[in-house]
């Protein structure tokens, strides 16, 4: 079964923009809660009655972490499609983010992990992991990169980027219609 060409395009198109948009909504998650988790950080050192608890300093780790996961999920999903469309409209690929599909892959793989010093590092099986600079991915928070590694604000960047290319193709593409239209007006088709 052979793929329509235009089909194959218009399906990478959807997915580049499905993915940037996603990497631009967990950037702003991650924004949200990362904030929260720094002001609730200060508020609970304050030891009022008012402050959060322990446990609401872990929930809102847990969720810190979760949204970086999923924001590097996403950042990942964005370039492997993206690399697809370069290649379906005959271009070159661009070079892939080796750190951010090396974080990516150690965190599909982190059960295969061992831990020190609250740190994921290399187990029997973690072959992403050891790629990694340093050899370890923070589990920590505290940091503006994600897991240590990954800038956010880069990756808010690129998807920026990205949408903005296929919104402008796709208004050259609207407006080369409407032009062919006037065309076909005028000469009576």
């Amino acid at each position: 079964m052979t793929t329509d060409p235009h089909e194959l395009e218009r399906h990478c198109v959807h997915f580049v923009r499905t993915w940037g948009e996603a990497v631009l909504q967990q950037v702003d998650r991650l924004r949200t809660i990362r904030t929260k988790f720094h002001r609730d950080g200060r508020n609970y050192e304050r030891l009022e009655e008012w402050s959060p608890t322990q446990e609401d300093l872990d929930r809102n780790f847990r969720e810190l972490w979760a949204e970086e996961h999923t924001l590097v999920w996403a950042a990942y999903q964005l370039e492997r499609w993206n690399r697809r469309l370069v290649k379906v409209r005959g271009g070159s690929a661009p070079v892939p983010d080796v750190v951010l599909a090396n974080v990516r892959n150690t965190l599909e793989h982190l059960d295969d992990a061992d831990f020190d010093d609250g740190d994921a590092v290399p187990g029997a099986r973690s072959r992403s992991l050891q790629k990694l600079p340093n050899g370890r991915l923070v589990i920590s928070a505290g940091s503006d990169l994600a897991f240590g590694l990954i800038d956010p604000d880069e990756l808010e960047r690129r998807a920026l980027s990205l949408i903005g290319m296929i919104e402008d193709d796709l208004e050259r593409a609207a407006v080369d219609r409407y032009l062919d239209m006037l065309e076909d007006e005028r000469r009576g088709r």
